[in-house]
């Protein structure tokens, strides 16, 4: 049972990991987006 919680607990910080840095794509598209659009 115990091996069992401890790869739940390791896909959670996976999933952590990857909405993290999802998430910092996402706001650095958004920020270069943005830099484009207000030169012209």
């Amino acid at each position: 049972m115990s091996k069992k919680k401890e790869k739940d607990s390791d896909l959670k910080g996976t999933l952590y990991s990857v909405g993290f840095v999802g998430a910092f794509i996402l706001v650095t598209w958004f920020l270069a987006f943005y830099l484009f659009i207000d030169r012209f």
